[in-house]
């Protein structure tokens, strides 16, 4: 599934899986031994906690990098073949002026389609001061897999509610979060921090099926060369400390993510191992949404 770990960087559509890290702790804990994973709560199952020693530290949303009507559009590759295309929008809510609502569009091409079809959809929305999220819809068709999934934040209880629903029926997970992200609110948030190397980001990131703990080393200056053009751009490497569903564990994967190194740290590309070869995202189209509307 793309859809899931996109969770930290628009360029994390085609990431997948990522390495296991070390949990963050605090002070004066005691590490728990490698990763830690738990299954999926069952139906009504009362709501699931993070554990004690992984601590989710809290951001202030810093100046917006893109704008109301803008368009990034990634296409994927593998082994230098092109596979799929994402496409992401950015508005301010119609009806709710006080939420950005941003779509996510994921398609494989004809060729691919042949092996494996993917029309995969994301919403969410996300308040405009502190990028907290609101709520979030994801549809998930691949092959004959068809998934819904609505989830929903309470800020104030801080409980995050998540509905998948499918032929098997309807399950609804609840989990316990202080600082919730969704996909893209959680992206947001990541660049509009100050980035520099050495530092770390660290985000409780929610998507249709499961909960992931991500932390984002940022390495050292490398210079990308996209289709928009050259940038000066910071290596980012990102790891999961804690997931709910006991998969990502299994299929870890090197994942590597560039974003430019200016004010705007515009996502430009990722690359995730694969069962053989290489996944690439690039960046290849900005529109700043002169002649775009709302969907």
């Amino acid at each position: 599934m793309l859809i899931a770990p996109i969770a930290l960087a628009v360029a994390l559509l085609f990431a997948g899986p990522v390495a296991p890290a070390a949990p963050i702790v605090a002070p004066g804990a005691t590490p728990a031994s490698g990763m830690r994973a738990a299954r999926k709560p069952p139906l009504s199952a009362k709501p699931v906690s993070l554990p004690d020693d992984v601590k989710v530290p809290a951001y202030k949303a810093g100046p917006l990098p893109f704008h109301d009507g803008e368009r990034l559009v990634f296409q994927a590759s593998w082994l230098g073949i092109p596979a799929a295309q994402a496409r992401v929008e950015l508005h301010r809510n119609p009806k709710q002026p006080e939420l950005w609502t941003a779509e996510v569009w994921i398609e494989t091409n004809q060729v691919v389609d042949l092996l494996f079809r993917m029309r995969d959809y994301l919403r969410e929305s996300f308040s405009v001061g502190t990028l907290a999220p609101h709520d979030m819809y994801i549809r998930q068709h691949e092959n004959r897999r068809f998934n819904e999934y609505r989830v929903s934040f309470d800020q104030s209880a801080n409980l995050v509610t998540l509905v998948e629903q499918n032929h098997k029926g309807s399950q609804t997970r609840k989990f316990i979060s202080a600082n919730p992200s969704g996909p893209i609110s959680g992206t947001m948030m990541a660049l509009t921090q100050p980035l520099a190397p050495g530092g770390h980001l660290a985000f409780d990131v929610f998507t249709g099926g499961a909960r992931y703990v991500f932390d984002f080393a940022v390495g050292r200056h490398e210079q990308v060369s996209v289709r928009v053009g050259s940038f000066d751009a910071l290596r980012l490497t990102p790891a999961v400390v804690y997931e709910s569903s006991g998969k990502v564990t299994s299929s870890a994967h090197d994942t590597r993510l560039w974003v430019s190194a200016d004010a705007r740290h515009l996502p430009l590309r990722a690359e995730s191992a694969a069962f053989i070869g290489t996944v690439r995202a690039d960046l290849i189209e900005i529109d700043d949404g002169a002649n775009s509307a709302p969907r």
